[in-house]
């Protein structure tokens, strides 16, 4: 078995993992909120029901993953897994919000609202792959297409894009600080013993979650929706309008923000905001960001009404229409702008039957997984010299494997280093942005040579050239993507040579 055929059934089985761990984690959080037995896989020792992987991870795991690298590698050897990071991040998120968007209304159809929801957050659960954290460098990947840019445009792009990111993250972060702020100098806590017992109540009812901790529960004259804010337990704060309500209302209003307490969808809203800022030139994932935030408060509303009668389900769509408002920063509030009131109104008075989806939920995540980090960018179009950096492309000794290194029988010595040195300084490539990985010899036509410039070997397929070269005893490779296929009929001369026990590793 070949080391690509390894790594790929490596990444298929951690592509059926992660796809039973999230179908797996819905379904136990969805029987747990709907009150049903089950294994709770899913649900953590303090009883939330996040889906498998709070949204946090994503943001975090990005930061640890370029820290680490930076650590330990230092920038230049750090810069090709950062750029090929980056890359993966941006192209998979923004076409994956961009088709989701293009699905939804039929996903909105047919499957519930927290299926819906579970959409958007899978982006967060493939990158946590270990294949994520390896080092591409050793890994033998598949072929995959390859984007010319520019480097000129390409480095004005990467500045720009940069630079949108951090102005928008940097807002978005101040924001949610300043109102989150002014949300506790203009509010004072509830003291009416009544909504008091109310808000204990509902807790106790919910009957999931570890919600015996002290909970904010505060009256503002800032807002005109009720809403939740924090980013940690010890801060989550529900705030209430300066309004009288019914207790039915009041009910209604706390059993919807404790969910979204117990699915810690203020660190979704957060990761949403990661997200809006990635793609923050691209109005399509700003209007997908838009939905999947409408997204969680649908699915808020389907738990709260999940054996609500039809009187409840109008009562309901009555407070949405009375608190209408915005909310800001990382926050869930009950009812957002007038705007985006439509389709909660006619979910909430329908009691239609959706499925939860989990073949569908399953199938994407295996897909995405085994589709992420396939694109790579290249530069500095050329000839061999041009591109390398190499003053000539003169060799000392070469050898084709027509069938690949791993059949060392077949080898074919090349005679006329002269001639190879001609087929070489012909050929096109360009220089690899990103990461590419091992370019797979062990059963495809391989040329292998020295270069008698430096003393390097290095390896050529059809669409691939890599030099080595050892620098204090660690051995490390540049690769180059070679735009057109070579004709290796121009240097294929002699008969084969049986008997060679020479492989790949003792040419290195």
């Amino acid at each position: 078995m070949t080391d690509f055929m390894l790594f790929f059934l490596f990444r298929l089985f951690w592509a059926l993992f992660l796809g039973f761990a999230l179908t797996g984690s819905l379904k136990s959080t969805w029987n747990a909120e709907h009150g049903r037995k089950g294994p709770l896989w899913g649900v953590r020792s303090d009883n939330n029901t996040v889906v498998f992987l709070d949204p946090l991870v994503l943001p975090l795991c990005i930061v640890f993953y370029i820290s680490l690298c930076l650590l330990f590698f230092g920038w230049e050897k750090s810069r090709g897994y950062i750029f090929s990071l980056g890359v993966d991040l941006f192209f998979f998120i923004s076409v994956y919000f961009v088709l989701v968007l293009f699905l939804l209304p039929a996903l909105r159809t047919r499957y519930t609202a927290r299926t819906c929801a579970t959409f958007w957050v899978i982006p967060v659960f493939l990158f946590y792959q270990p294949t994520v954290i390896y080092n591409y460098d050793h890994l033998p990947l598949p072929v995959r297409p390859v984007f010319y840019v520019p480097r000129a445009v390409i480095y004005t792009l990467l500045l720009v894009w940069l630079g949108g990111f951090a102005l928008l993250f940097a807002w978005q972060v101040f924001s949610h600080l300043r109102f989150s702020r002014m949300l506790k100098t203009h509010s004072h806590p509830v003291e009416d013993l009544e909504i008091l017992a109310i808000w204990a109540r509902v807790k106790r009812d919910l009957e999931i979650g570890d919600l015996t901790r002290p909970l904010g529960l505060r009256f503002s004259s800032m807002i005109r929706t009720p809403l939740t804010i924090g980013m940690y337990r010890s801060n989550w704060i529900t705030y209430l309008p300066e309004r009288d309500y019914s207790e039915e209302e009041m009910e209604l209003i706390f059993s919807h923000e404790l969910h979204h307490i117990q699915r810690h969808d203020t660190h979704t809203k957060f990761f949403l905001g990661f997200v809006n800022a990635l793609g923050w030139f691209h109005p399509l994932v700003w209007l997908a960001v838009k939905k999947a935030e409408e997204d969680l408060e649908l699915s808020c509303d389907e738990i709260v009404l999940k054996d609500a009668d039809p009187s409840t389900r109008k009562k309901y769509a009555e407070l949405l229409l009375s608190i209408a408002g915005d909310g800001r920063g990382y926050t869930t509030c009950l009812s957002a702008s007038a705007k985006t009131l439509c389709y909660r109104l006619k979910s909430t008075v329908s009691a239609r039957e959706k499925r939860l989806g989990l073949p569908l939920l399953f199938l994407t995540i295996i897909i995405s997984s085994l589709l992420m980090g396939n694109v790579n960018l290249s530069t500095d179009r050329g000839k061999m010299t041009e591109v390398t950096g190499l003053t000539s492309a003169d060799i000392a000794e070469a050898s084709f494997y027509p069938e690949g290194t791993d059949h060392p029988e077949a080898e074919i010595p090349l005679a006329d280093p002269e001639s190879v040195s001609r087929f070489l300084s012909e050929l096109e490539m360009e220089t690899y942005l990103t990461s590419y990985g091992e370019a797979s010899t062990a059963d495809t036509p391989t040329l292998y040579g020295i270069l008698s410039e430096t003393g390097q070997s290095f390896f050529l397929t059809e669409d691939c050239l890599t030099i080595y070269e050892v620098a204090d005893h660690k051995l490390s490779s540049r690769q180059y993507h070679v735009t057109c296929p070579p004709k290796w009929s121009r240097i294929t001369t002699g008969p084969p040579r049986t008997g060679s026990a020479e492989t790949e590793d003792s040419r290195k």
